[in-house]
Parts: C-alpha cells; sequence; structure tokens
C-alpha cells in the first residue's frame, strides 16, 4: 500500500465527510444528546469519537506513535460542526504530508501493531460505521436523513 493508493480513497472520502456534515446538520439541537439506549454514545460524543479518531489515527502514522485522547463535549450544535472542519482540515494536512515511508511503518496501538496504512483504513471503517449509527439515529428522532449519495448537496 502506498500514499497514491490511499489519496484516491482518501480524495473520495472528503465527499463522504460532506454528506456526513449535512447528516449531523439534521439533528436539532436538542437532540445532541440523544442516544437509543444508555449503552451507547450520543450524538455529540460518535461525533467527537469519530473525528478526533481521524486525526489521532492521521498524527500517528506522521509521528509513530498512536495517542488516545478524550473526545471533547459539544453544548451547541454550531461548535460541533465547526469542530468537525477544522478536524477534517487537520487530516488533510497531516495526510498530505505523508510517506510512503510512514504509510508502510508499523505502530503500536492497543496492544498490537499495525501498517501505518491500515491504521488509516481503520479511521476510513470507522466513520462508515459511526456515519450508520447517526442515520439510524436520526430516525429514531423521527426525523428522514438525507440522500448520503447525494453529492450534488455538497454544492449547495
Amino acid at each position: 500500500m502506498n500514499k497514491a493508493t490511499l489519496e484516491g480513497q482518501f480524495g473520495y472520502f472528503r465527499m463522504v465527510l460532506g454528506m456526513t456534515r449535512k447528516l449531523v446538520e439534521q439533528f436539532p439541537e436538542d437532540k445532541l444528546d440523544f442516544r437509543p439506549v444508555p449503552e451507547v454514545r450520543s450524538v455529540s460524543e460518535i461525533v467527537g469519537h469519530n473525528y478526533q479518531f481521524m486525526v489521532e489515527v492521521a498524527t500517528a502514522v506522521a509521528s509513530g506513535k498512536m495517542s488516545d485522547n478524550p473526545p471533547p463535549k459539544f453544548v451547541k450544535k454550531a461548535e460541533m460542526l465547526k469542530w468537525m472542519d477544522e478536524q477534517i482540515a487537520k487530516f488533510y494536512a497531516t495526510f498530505a504530508t505523508l510517506t510512503d515511508n510512514q504509510i508502510a511503518a508499523k505502530i503500536s496501538a492497543w496492544g498490537e501493531e499495525f501498517p501505518g496504512w491500515q491504521l488509516l483504513g481503520a479511521a476510513y471503517d470507522e466513520h462508515w460505521h459511526h456515519r450508520g449509527q447517526l442515520t439510524v439515529y436520526l430516525r429514531l428522532c423521527g426525523i428522514e436523513p438525507i440522500m448520503l449519495y447525494s453529492y450534488e448537496l455538497l454544492q449547495a
């Protein structure tokens, strides 16, 4: 796996992230703490985890060391959306600096060794998983989610 291969995947991912933002915009301010059962993350906790993880992984590949920080807590939707945008910018700024050697290098995370490309793939997969959760959460709140492949919405 090399950077050129990942650039195609993460180029497409920019659109995915844009659509996820539109999905998150659908949540009313008073539903940011919604969780269907007590054992799962709330809307804002999912967003915090998902976008923080993406940056942590890119930073780990760049530095060779994985860190695990507590996700932020959000009170207002506007602050959460702004933070999401900032995380995306951080991710892509870090991704742009990565070399093939960094992408191939092994990084210790969760008691195992992973090549950098596999950690980046985990962030990609993690995003899809949590985006699915958010889609279900919207439905549970009585809100019909946007069609997530309507990329023309990104032009609006």
